[in-house]
C-alpha cells in the first residue's frame, strides 16, 4: 500500500510540474504519513546523512572545477587540441566538438557543463561551416554525455556512495567505455554529414593546396605539438587528477579540491584569463548549482531508504529473478527500465534511489558490482539526451538559441548510437573490467 501511495504521488506531483526534489521529498512524506508508522523527523536525519558524507563532497569541488576551466581558458585550450587532432575529416568541426566533450570530460565530470563549456565554444563555429544548427546543438548535447562516464565522474561517486562500491575502481572501469562512446558519436558524425553534404574536406580544399602524405602528415604533427604546448598546462590537468587517484596519492574527494585549486592557478596566474571578479562569479553560480544538487541528493536518499524500509529491493529481485535466471536477460529488463528512468529523472536522485534497489539483484545472479555501475551510468547518461527531461538538451537549446523541438530529427540517429555502445558495455564485461585487478 505504501509503495503504491508513494508512485502515484511521485508521479502526479512530477505532472503537474512540481520540481524533481520537492517531488521525491513530497511523494515520501506523504506514503509516511497515509501508510505508515515512521517517526517524520527521519526525513531531517536521512536528509542530512545523504549529504553529509566525505565522498560527495567531490561532487561540489569537481563542479567547481568545470565551472573554472569552461571560463579561465582550459576548455579553449583543449578545443584547440582537438582540433589539431582532427580537423582532416569530412565533419571535422562535429568530431572536434565530440573529442573536446572526452578530455572535458576528464576533468568536469558532468555532462551539462561539458555541453556548457564546449557548446559555447564549438556551436557558433558549426554554424559558421553550415552546419544546421539544431544538428550543431545536438551532437554536443550527446558529446556531452561521455562527461559521467569517462573518469572523474559524478555519477560514479553517487554510485559508489551509495553502494559502497570502490570510486577508484570505477574510475578505472570507465576509461574503455567512456572512449567507445566517444568514438562512436565521432563516427556517427562523419556519417551524418558525409550523407547530409556538410563540411566536406573536397569542399574545403582547393587544387593547388594538395599536397604529398609526407607533407600532410609532417603539418599535422606540427600543428598538434603547437596545440599541446599552448595547451600544456590545460592537457596535464587529467594527467594529475586521474594519476593521483589511480596512484593512491589522494582519494577522489581530495582530487576535485586539488582540481579546484590547479585550475585557479591556471586561469588567474597561468593563461591570466580570470580575474577576481569572474572568480567571484564561478563561486556563486556553483554555490547556486551544488544548492539544488544537495537538496535532491538529500531527499533521494529519503526516498531510497523508505524504498528500502518498505522492502521494494527485495520484491524488484524476486520479481527478475522470477522473469529469468539468465543474467543477460535480466541485464536487458534493467536497461529498459533505466532508460524509462532516465526520461524523467535527473543523473543524481536516479542514482541515489535505483541503485540501493538494484543491487540485491546485481548481488544475486553475480554481476559484477564495478561492470553494473557502468552499465548504470551509461544508461542514465544517455537520459541526458531524451526528452522529456533531457538536461543536455535544454543546455544545448539554451547555448544555440533554438527551440528543443528542432533537435528532435538528430536525437533518434544519436540515440541509436548510444543505445548500441550501450549494448557492446552491458554485453562485454572486459570493456569495463580491462583495468581492474
Amino acid at each position: 500500500m505504501a509503495v503504491t501511495i508513494l508512485f502515484i504521488s511521485l508521479f502526479v506531483l512530477l505532472l503537474i510540474g512540481v520540481p524533481v526534489g520537492f517531488a521525491i521529498g513530497g511523494a515520501t512524506m506523504i506514503s509516511m504519513v497515509m501508510a505508515s508508522d515512521l517517526n517524520m523527523v527521519i526525513n531531517a536525519q536521512y536528509c542530512y546523512s545523504g549529504i553529509f558524507s566525505f565522498t560527495v563532497m567531490a561532487i561540489p569541488f569537481f563542479m567547481l572545477a568545470g565551472i573554472i576551466m569552461s571560463t579561465g581558458g582550459i576548455a579553449r585550450r583543449i578545443v584547440n587540441f582537438a582540433s589539431a587532432l582532427i580537423s582532416f575529416v569530412n565533419g571535422s568541426i562535429g568530431c572536434v566538438a565530440v573529442i573536446a566533450c572526452m578530455f572535458f570530460g576528464a576533468l568536469s565530470g558532468s555532462g551539462m557543463a561539458t555541453t556548457s563549456a564546449i557548446g559555447g565554444m564549438m556551436i557558433p563555429e558549426m554554424r559558421k561551416k553550415g552546419y544546421d544548427p539544431a544538428y550543431a546543438a545536438t551532437i554536443v548535447c550527446f558529446g556531452g554525455i561521455v562527461g559521467p562516464i569517462i573518469p572523474p565522474s559524478l555519477s560514479f561517486v553517487l554510485y559508489g556512495a551509495s553502494t559502497g562500491v570502490s570510486i577508484s575502481q570505477l574510475f578505472l572501469a570507465g576509461v574503455v567505455p567512456g572512449i567507445l562512446i566517444g568514438v562512436l558519436f565521432t563516427i556517427a558524425n562523419i556519417v551524418i554529414c558525409t550523407i547530409n553534404g556538410t563540411d566536406l574536406k573536397k569542399n574545403t580544399r582547393e587544387k593547388d593546396e594538395m599536397v604529398s602524405l609526407g607533407e600532410a602528415m609532417k603539418f599535422r604533427f606540427t600543428e598538434i605539438g603547437r596545440s599541446i604546448k599552448d595547451g600544456f598546462w590545460a592537457l596535464l590537468s587529467p594527467v594529475i587528477i586521474l594519476g593521483g587517484i589511480y596512484s593512491g596519492i589522494f582519494t577522489p574527494t581530495e582530487a576535485a579540491c586539488i582540481s579546484v585549486v590547479y585550475s585557479i592557478i591556471i586561469s588567474v596566474f597561468v593563461y591570466k584569463e580570470m580575474n577576481m571578479e569572474q572568480l567571484k562569479n564561478v563561486f556563486l553560480e556553483t554555490a547556486v548549482l551544488n544548492g539544488i544538487t544537495s537538496f535532491l541528493l538529500g531527499y533521494s536518499t529519503v526516498f531510497s531508504t523508505f524504498m528500502t524500509y518498505e522492502k521494494v529491493p527485495q520484491m524488484i529481485t524476486e520479481f527478475l529473478t522470477s522473469v529469468s535466471n539468465n543474467p543477460l536477460v535480466v541485464l536487458l529488463f534493467i536497461n529498459l527500465v533505466l532508460l524509462v528512468v532516465g526520461l524523467f529523472l535527473d543523473t543524481v536522485p536516479a542514482i541515489i534511489v535505483m541503485a540501493p534497489m538494484l543491487m540485491p539483484t546485481v548481488a544475486a545472479l553475480h554481476i559484477n558490482p564495478i561492470h553494473f555501475g557502468v552499465v548504470m551510468a551509461v544508461n542514465l547518461a544517455l537520459g541526458l539526451c531524451t526528452p522529456p527531461y533531457g538536461c543536455n538538451l535544454f543546455v544545448g537549446a539554451a547555448v544555440a538559441k533554438i527551440k528543443m523541438e528542432s533537435m528532435f530529427k538528430y536525437i533518434i540517429p544519436l540515440f541509436m548510437v548510444g543505445l548500441v555502445g550501450l549494448a557492446l558495455i552491458t554485453y562485454i564485461p572486459w570493456l569495463s573490467l580491462a583495468f581492474i585487478h
